[in-house]
């Protein structure tokens, strides 16, 4: 969006030298009010994309919001010897260590990084475990894959 919002000053710049070309009889202003239009369609095109993008995915996150309050159960997650599994009110998942790349902790949060050729983690805070938990899942997890 931050790139967005510079291309929109330009296009804005282009347009107003533009005008300003052609107010002084230049034929090259009609160039620049051209391209001042295509950044403010480009902007706009841009624009409304991710606002509808926003919008769905504000609309997944309250829907999964309010399935996990409806179920009325809690997460589990189970540091297995062999596996990692992980269960909520939709899936029951087990995943061989292998399978994550590697883990980090980021403002009392630990993120379980999956090497599948996409960015996706599972994240436990501390506040959610308790102090002496958030310290024993660290200690296994350093044992068993890789801390970044």
């Amino acid at each position: 969006m931050k790139k967005n919002k510079s291309n929109l000053l330009i296009a804005i710049v282009f347009f107003l030298l533009g005008v300003l070309a052609i107010y002084g009889n230049g034929n090259v202003g009609y160039v620049f009010v051209i391209f001042g239009i295509y950044g403010f369609i480009d902007f706009y095109r841009i624009h409304t994309a991710y606002q509808k993008s926003n919008k769905e995915f504000q609309k997944m996150v309250n829907n999964e919001i309010k399935g996990q309050i409806e179920s009325n159960e809690n997460s589990i997650w189970e540091f297995n010897e062999e596996y990692f599994r992980y269960k909520d009110y939709k899936c029951d998942t087990k995943i061989n260590w292998k399978t994550f790349k590697s883990f980090r902790i980021i403002d009392d949060n630990i993120f379980l990084d999956l090497n599948m050729g996409i960015q996706s983690s599972y994240i436990m805070a501390k506040e959610e475990i308790g102090e002496n938990s958030f310290q024993k899942a660290i200690n296994f997890l350093d044992g068993k894959i890789t801390r970044i």
